[in-house]
C-alpha cells in the first residue's frame, strides 16, 4: 500500500484533534471546568488513534506577573522534539493570549483556560501536533493575589493502523456534530 501524501495525513490529524475538542466542549466547561475538559479531549484523541508522547505537566501558584508567565514558557517547558520557530511561536501565542481581556475573564470568574495546538513534523517527517494548554483558577488560599496554573504540554501523533479502523466512526461522528451546528 503505497504512504499516503502528507497533506491527507495533516488533515487525519486536524480532524481527530477537532473531534476531540468538540467532544470535550460537549462534556465539560473548558473555562470552568479545564482540567476534566482536556482529560476529555486527550481521551478521545487516543480513542481515535493518536499517540501521546513527551506529556510535561505542572502546578504552579504564584502572583501573576509576566514575568511568571515568562519564566513559566521559557524555562522548564522541554519541547516535544527540538526548539524551533513554529515551537517559539506558540509560546509567544500563549503568553499574548494572557496579557489579552482574558486575564479580566480570570478576574471575574475564578478561572480561564488557554490551549494552542501548532503543527511540525516529526524525524521521520510525519506530521505531529504540539498542544498547550493551561488552566487558571485563583488561589483558594489567596483569592485575590494569587493564581493557581496548570500546565500541560505535549505532542500527539496519529498511529495510522489505530486511526483507520475509526477513520468511519470519526468522519460519521463530525458529520453529525456538523450537522447540530446548522441549527
Amino acid at each position: 500500500m503505497p504512504a499516503k501524501p502528507a497533506a491527507q495525513r495533516y488533515e487525519d490529524l486536524h480532524a481527530c484533534l477537532r473531534l476531540a475538542q468538540l467532544e470535550a466542549n460537549g462534556s465539560h466547561d473548558r473555562q470552568q471546568d479545564g482540567q476534566r475538559w482536556l482529560s476529555r479531549f486527550l481521551l478521545t484523541l487516543e480513542d481515535y488513534g493518536a499517540k501521546l508522547f513527551e506529556r510535561t505537566t505542572r502546578n504552579i501558584t504564584c502572583t501573576p506577573t509576566d514575568a511568571v508567565f515568562e519564566d513559566v514558557f521559557s524555562g522548564w517547558i522541554p519541547p516535544p522534539q527540538q526548539p524551533n520557530l513554529k515551537f517559539k511561536r506558540v509560546a509567544s501565542d500563549i503568553l499574548h493570549g494572557l496579557k489579552q481581556p482574558d486575564l479580566a475573564l480570570l478576574r471575574s470568574t475564578s478561572a480561564s483556560s488557554h490551549m494552542s495546538i501548532a503543527f511540525d513534523v516529526d524525524d521521520e517527517g510525519e506530521p505531529v501536533a504540539i498542544i498547550f494548554h493551561l488552566w487558571c483558577a485563583t488561589d483558594p488560599d489567596a483569592p485575590r493575589t494569587r493564581l493557581a496554573l496548570l500546565l500541560n504540554h505535549l505532542g500527539a501523533k496519529l498511529d495510522t493502523q489505530a486511526f483507520e479502523a475509526r477513520r468511519a466512526q470519526l468522519e460519521s461522528r463530525l458529520q453529525a456534530l456538523s450537522n447540530l451546528d446548522q441549527f
